[in-house]
């Protein structure tokens, strides 16, 4: 594929994204990958994709998507945590795979509102809040930190042409819908 082809390719996700109070652990984790040589620490937002999608959902979907989440942290106090050990999570660029701790959230297809399932390319469960982008695996100890207030969003994102070959990315974030308190 040339740059010009890989400059128009676009891909869309649902992501969770953790209110910015409750994620400074992962965000001065993503300096000290970056730091110790990770490229890919910066270059995607820190959220956890729950499904690459055909087409952006509408935000009455959104919010119904946003609903059941919620309902799925009751057993857990309302809060969505995760774990202390990092996981890579599904390639989402050629080689390029999500790489930070999984969330306890058990995302199915009947989490997904039923007038939205046609959009669905592929769920990932357990998702993966994004710590960096990686081409390989290395086992680092991750912060543990858990959080209630979360928003999802559409994302539209794609490689640059410029940069770091397979690190350099644009991404545009749709509104945010919360999740309901718990």
């Amino acid at each position: 594929m040339d740059t010009q082809e890989k400059a128009k390719e676009i891909s869309r996700f649902i992501i969770l994204i953790p209110h910015r109070d409750s994620i400074k652990p992962l965000v001065e984790f993503r300096q000290k990958l970056f730091a110790a040589g990770y490229p890919g620490a910066w270059s995607f937002p820190v959220a956890a994709p729950l499904a690459s999608v055909s087409r952006s959902f509408n935000r009455d979907e959104l919010k119904a998507l946003a609903r059941d989440i919620r309902f799925l942290t009751k057993e857990n106090d309302g809060k969505i945590s995760v774990a202390g050990t990092l996981n890579s999570g599904p390639v989402l660029f050629e080689q390029m795979a999500l790489f930070g701790p999984a969330l306890n959230l058990p995302i199915t297809q009947e989490t997904i509102p039923q007038t939205a399932r046609d959009k669905i390319l592929r769920l990932f469960s357990p998702p993966v809040l994004c710590a960096a982008l990686v081409d390989q695996e290395d086992p680092i100890e991750a912060p543990a930190l858990s959080f209630r207030a979360a928003a999802l969003a559409n994302l539209t994102i794609r490689p640059l042409t410029e940069g770091e070959a397979g690190y350099s990315y644009e991404w545009k974030l749709g509104p945010l819908v919360w999740l309901p308190k718990s």
